[in-house]
């Protein structure tokens, strides 16, 4: 993709998050091409899910199409979510001391295993259970790759959503080993973390 398609569908996404909908009339003018050249970067946004259309009456004759963004679009933004997290578990620690962390950590273990058993139900034996698994927390920001080597399989995330909250609070990469491992139910063990200087986070895993 060019770097002027990418700059113009930017415009037209931060132009449709301020103003709330417009039409492709109405970005035109804004940012200066083609009201058709409008509709393919649009057309585009609405094939990845960021942008939708709907219908209005405008008097006799056709309708306008006002174009809105998706609640997916929502990602795209900046957010601060793991300062207010930090900000609660520095709360919560206050209050309940260290063992209340620990608590809280390992119910959302307890959870988080739950909901994705179930969705490995069927994944077949450790391979297919690793990339159901991949894929699951790819979708969830951690940037996965699984590779085979002669000593069982090797996970890597090359990102960690979490770090953050865990430069903090380190039993997080612990609760995060725990849920792998239980998930899979293999022999799980870490060969690098990005807390401690390394660019993944990586685990080998063989089977039992």
């Amino acid at each position: 993709m060019r770097l002027e398609d990418t700059q113009t569908k930017d415009r037209i996404i931060l132009l449709l998050k301020k103003s709330g909908g417009l039409t492709a009339e109405q970005l035109s003018k804004k940012i200066g091409i083609t009201p058709m050249g409008i509709r393919q970067h649009l057309l585009a946004l609405e094939r990845k899910g960021i942008v939708n259309y709907e219908a209005r009456k405008h008097g006799i004759g056709r309708p306008i199409f006002i174009y809105k963004l998706t609640v997916k679009a929502d990602d795209l933004f900046p957010k601060h979510y793991h300062g207010f997290a930090l900000d609660m578990l520095k709360d919560l620690e206050s209050l309940d001391g260290r063992a209340k962390i620990n608590e809280l950590l390992r119910l959302r273990k307890e959870r988080l295993l739950k909901e994705k058993s179930a969705l490995l139900k069927g994944a077949g034996g450790l391979a297919g259970k690793l990339k159901v698994l991949a894929g699951m927390l790819d979708e969830e920001g951690y940037i996965m790759d699984t590779r085979e080597d002669g000593e069982g399989f090797v996970l890597t995330s090359y990102n960690c959503p979490l770090s953050k909250v865990a430069g903090s609070y380190g039993e997080v990469c612990q609760y995060e080993h725990e849920l792998i491992s239980e998930l899979l139910g293999g022999n799980v063990s870490k060969l690098s973390s990005i807390q401690t200087g390394h660019d993944s986070c990586s685990f080998r895993v063989c089977s039992l």
